[in-house]
């Protein structure tokens, strides 16, 4: 049974607006499913957060590592960065913050919060135990979708160069393959009672032209405002991504970009932020016009991130970057999805990069070099809360104010 407005959980009062349990039936997960599900369970955690002695947001998230450090065994967990967020609606953590961790069956921890980037989205939490917990198996994704992948043309004809090569690389062969209809799990931890597994199944889908984020991935599994920072697995219960919240569907943060931003928080406290101007996106996701060109000209380019728009006076521009440029490769990594770009681009922070690039107008690979950047928060943004809700949400007006505002944090996601 589902909790409703007014509820009491201790001597907090909870304002359930989107909340809830989203456990699928238990007809509708097979033997292999839930064996899945079982695989990643282990991990996974409820987290409420508090400042004071009020609530600020309760979500789900996963144990990534356990170490032993003088016979104390210290967990980390990944989490959304929405569980700190200040009632003030700045990104900011909350004063005087307080976090509970609890396990199957309401095990509970004190939670400590290690780093938190509002700019990814991240937050890593801590927690002590005197025995080691278990931590989540997690799996880098593929999700460069060819065009053609039956194509026969002739190579040695399109002078692809040491650029190109061949479109498949080794990378892939580790990579977990996500295409479009994958099937996909989003799991979380409910925050009452006895702290059940939630789970809802879905698919892959290609992404939402509605969401300026093209980092995020998306799966139509249906999910409640606290399965926000619980993982998304695949079908052999890894962990390929952090999942977010959409009242339709799950967005979701590819675990590529999730490790690199657990990684670089750990060792420098900091997350880099390269940019060049791009709006990008995977190559299946041009116009038609544009792809049926290339594929006259360049048969065997089948994957890879093509240029929606270059801004003015970016370092993109200034390198002749063009809105139908496909980008094959980054400082010499094969390039085959905007994620592979993501990814080339990540520690080029203050460097050089060559791209190189098939341009409907030249007959043969173009190599570009281009500086990146740090980016500039006030003009790029990766996934935060939509703040114009707090104004228009007729709850958080006036003497309404009180009611739990980061209910209705999590509406919408955008990068600006």
């Amino acid at each position: 049974m589902t909790a409703q407005p007014g509820d009491q959980v201790g001597r907090y009062k909870f304002i359930i607006n989107g909340y809830g349990r989203f456990s699928c039936a238990a007809h509708q997960l097979d033997k292999d499913t839930k064996k899945s599900v079982l695989k990643a369970a282990s991990s996974v955690v409820c987290l409420t957060s508090y400042s004071g002695d009020k609530r600020i947001f309760n979500c789900s998230g996963f144990i990534i590592e356990c170490d032993n450090e003088c016979d104390t065994f210290s967990a980390t967990i990944l989490t959304s960065a929405i569980l700190l967020w200040s009632r003030s609606g700045v990104a900011m953590v909350a004063d005087d913050l307080r976090i509970d961790v609890y396990m199957a069956g309401g095990k509970f921890f004190e939670g400590q919060l290690l780093a938190v980037d509002f700019h990814y989205n991240i937050a890593i939490i801590k927690i002590n135990s005197n025995v080691p917990l278990p931590t989540s198996t997690v799996r880098f994704i593929d999700n460069s979708v060819p065009l053609d992948p039956g194509n026969s043309g002739c190579i040695e004809e399109l002078k692809l160069s040491e650029f190109a090569g061949c479109q498949d690389s080794s990378i892939s062969s580790n990579r977990f393959p996500l295409y479009p209809g994958t099937k996909v799990l989003a799991l979380g931890r409910f925050f009452m009672n006895s702290y059940e597994m939630m789970a809802a199944h879905g698919e892959f889908r290609c992404a939402d032209p509605n969401f300026d984020c093209k980092e995020l991935l998306f799966a139509s599994c249906q999910i409640r405002k606290n399965g926000i920072g619980g993982p998304l697995i695949n079908g052999l219960g890894e962990v390929i991504g952090i999942n977010f919240y959409d009242a339709s569907y799950t967005p979701f943060l590819p675990i590529n970009i999730v490790y690199q931003c657990y990684r670089d928080l750990k060792k420098q406290s900091r997350i880099p932020r390269p940019w060049i101007g791009l709006s990008v996106v995977d190559l299946y996701g041009g116009s038609l016009h544009e792809l049926e060109i290339l594929n006259q000209k360049f048969p065997h380019v089948v994957k890879g991130a093509i240029v929606e728009q270059v801004l003015p006076n970016s370092p993109a521009c200034i390198a002749e970057l063009r809105a139908g440029d496909v980008i094959i490769n980054c400082d010499g990594n094969l390039v085959r999805s905007y994620l592979e770009l993501t990814e080339a681009l990540w520690d080029k922070e203050g460097k050089s990069v060559e791209l190189v690039v098939v341009r409907e107008s030249a007959d043969k690979p173009l190599s570009l070099v281009v500086e990146a950047v740090k980016t500039n928060p006030n003009t790029y943004r990766w996934p935060v809360p939509e703040q114009r809700i707090l104004h228009t949400n007729p709850l958080l007006r006036g003497e309404n104010l009180e009611r739990e505002t980061s209910d209705c944090l999590c509406v919408s996601w955008r990068c600006f």
